[in-house]
């Protein structure tokens, strides 16, 4: 369903992240399918952890899995919060944070099975061959902001900050009347490495996430008497009690 046709290797090895625009990505199958995952955006729970009231609103759907690579089985964990320390997230760390979790609508999708492979297989390069073949954790977050007409919002009111897993991708699902959002990563001192501004659908970047920060610039709506929207996935993988696990 969707293959990344570069390879990013080396920049990740040698750089720690890499940027694609969606036109890298090979597209295949059931077009029902893609238009099927990307609706259900539209049918997400709030984040009532977002703030921004008046402004905009959060939405969004969280839920750790295994993920056997070898057979590309992914397997849903019991319901846990999303957490991070203070350390990490200055803004809402500390605190169990409760999404709604993945249906099956979602969890079926074979488009959302082949991205995962698809992100899996970029980050296996990397890796020691001894850990390619091991079921890791995989913790998928989807989001969308929704903007009131007129308005001006942060997109990462956390600031710049780190999720702590040693691999993410962030893929760009869409955006509409919305100028402004430019994503930011930063070195572990927090000096800016690279400023890009999603445009495509998978425009996507490939990260060590927790080598470094990241943060998306505040964003408005170009026309002021209508509202707009932005909307990501971000597939991270972590294996729990190695020197590959989330830092907290």
């Amino acid at each position: 369903m969707i293959r990344l046709n570069k390879d990013v290797t080396a920049e990740l090895r040698d750089q720690k992240f890499s940027f694609v625009k969606g036109s890298d990505f090979v597209l295949s199958g059931n077009f029902d399918d893609f238009f099927s995952l990307t609706k259900s955006w539209e049918r997400m729970g709030g984040d009532i952890y977002f703030g921004n009231e008046g402004k905009a609103s959060r939405y969004r759907r969280y839920s750790d899995f295994n993920y056997n690579p070898a057979t590309n089985e992914l397997s849903p964990l019991e319901h846990r919060p999303y957490f991070q320390s203070e350390e990490m997230n200055a803004y809402v760390g500390g605190k169990e944070r409760h999404f709604e979790d993945f249906g099956e609508e979602v969890l079926h999708s074979p488009v959302l099975r082949s991205l995962i492979q698809q992100d899996f297989e970029v980050y296996a390069k990397t890796l020691p061959e001894e850990f390619r073949d091991r079921v890791w954790q995989c913790q998928i977050h989807q989001i969308r902001i929704e903007i009131e007409a007129g308005k001006e919002t942060e997109i990462t009111p956390e600031g710049i900050h780190s999720d702590g897993y040693p691999y993410s991708a962030v893929h760009f699902w869409g955006r509409e009347n919305v100028e402004g959002a430019y994503s930011k990563l930063y070195d572990a001192d927090k000096n800016e490495l690279i400023t890009v501004q999603y445009t495509d659908i998978l425009d996507t970047t490939f990260f060590f996430d927790r080598e470094m920060f990241h943060y998306v610039t505040p964003a408005r709506t170009v026309d002021p008497e209508t509202g707009g929207y932005r909307q990501i996935i971000a597939i991270s993988f972590s294996l729990p009690g190695s020197e590959y696990d989330t830092v907290r």
